[in-house]
């Protein structure tokens, strides 16, 4: 029972521990998606490693990082060993995901498109401050999917070990050889491809979030079709197209064609919805955890 308290409090604690960076530092530098990835991305610019030798870096370094959180998540010693290993592990963790990434474009963008013209009834007046907030709806939408289902999933079902091993392939997905690499090594060693149906899963999952956030237990034939057949579109921008009952849009495609357009105050609702999923996903999330030790052999924990 020791073990499923140390894990849910260090997955409380990774959350708290993200909250103060992103007060205190914000978005981790170079427009890396997590700070791990930012650690990583670092070992590709060593420059005293031979040109063929530095697609090998990263891995190298995520395989270490790998190792050193199975490391920390098997020491549990008691007393105040036990506490330096919650916060270690709580650290390591807050570093494979990013909660605020959503938050903080949407944020931005809508204090841009509030301080834009509007008419009296306080939608924008030009065409193209429209579109951005059909965009920003969209990239809020999908932001959960990128940024937490898969840290989270992964730290529930396999622990701190298997939530920085999935943040590290994320990282090192798409081109990673440097100059005079070969092509089809760099196209052997990316795992973006390896990922594709993890990721379906990922986005399934967001969906639901966002969908069990809202509430929606009316949906429609033709509001349910949308949902599955939507596959030029990543599933939780329909979902939050359906939740909203507003268009969206990704990669210039529009989702929800027949719905109304989305005004600026959409951007609101829809901050607040993603927050509801969130919680939705981290309480998943904990039920996991706690449901977990019911299936561990007796024994198992260090009691």
């Amino acid at each position: 029972m020791r073990r499923t308290t140390d894990r849910l409090s260090v997955f409380g604690l990774a959350m708290a521990i993200q909250a103060a960076a992103d007060y205190l530092l914000g978005a981790p530098p170079d427009g890396r998606p997590t700070w791990l990835a930012w650690a990583l991305s670092h070992t590709r610019q060593l420059a005293s490693l031979p040109p063929r030798l530095r697609v090998f870096a990263p891995f190298a370094a995520s395989l270490a990082a790998i190792r050193a959180a199975s490391l920390i998540e098997q020491t549990r010693p008691g007393g105040p060993s036990r506490i330096a290993s919650i916060v270690l592990q709580a650290i390591l963790l807050a570093a494979t995901f990013d909660a605020f990434r959503g938050l903080r474009a949407s944020a931005t963008v809508e204090g841009q498109l509030r301080d834009a013209p509007v008419d009296d009834q306080g939608r924008p007046t030009a065409a193209l401050d429209a579109e951005r907030v059909e965009a920003e709806i969209g990239r809020l939408a999908n932001a959960p999917s990128e940024s937490v289902v898969g840290p989270w999933a992964a730290y529930a079902a396999f622990d701190l070990s298997g939530a920085v091993a999935y943040a590290a392939v994320e990282s090192l997905g798409g081109p990673m050889a440097g100059p005079g690499s070969d092509g089809p090594l760099a196209a052997m060693l990316d795992p973006a491809r390896r990922l594709v149906s993890v990721r379906r899963g990922r986005d399934a999952i967001a969906a639901a979030a966002t969908l069990a956030a809202r509430g929606r237990s009316d949906l429609q034939a033709p509001e349910l079709e949308e949902l599955a057949l939507g596959s030029e579109t990543p599933i939780p921008v329909t979902a939050m197209s359906v939740a909203l009952d507003r268009r969206a849009s990704w990669n210039g495609r529009s989702v929800g064609w027949q719905r109304p357009p989305p005004e600026v105050k959409d951007i609101r609702r829809a901050r607040r919805l993603h927050l509801k999923s969130l919680g939705v996903l981290a309480l998943t999330a904990v039920g996991v955890i706690a449901i977990s030790d019911l299936f561990r052999p007796p024994g198992s924990d260090n009691d």
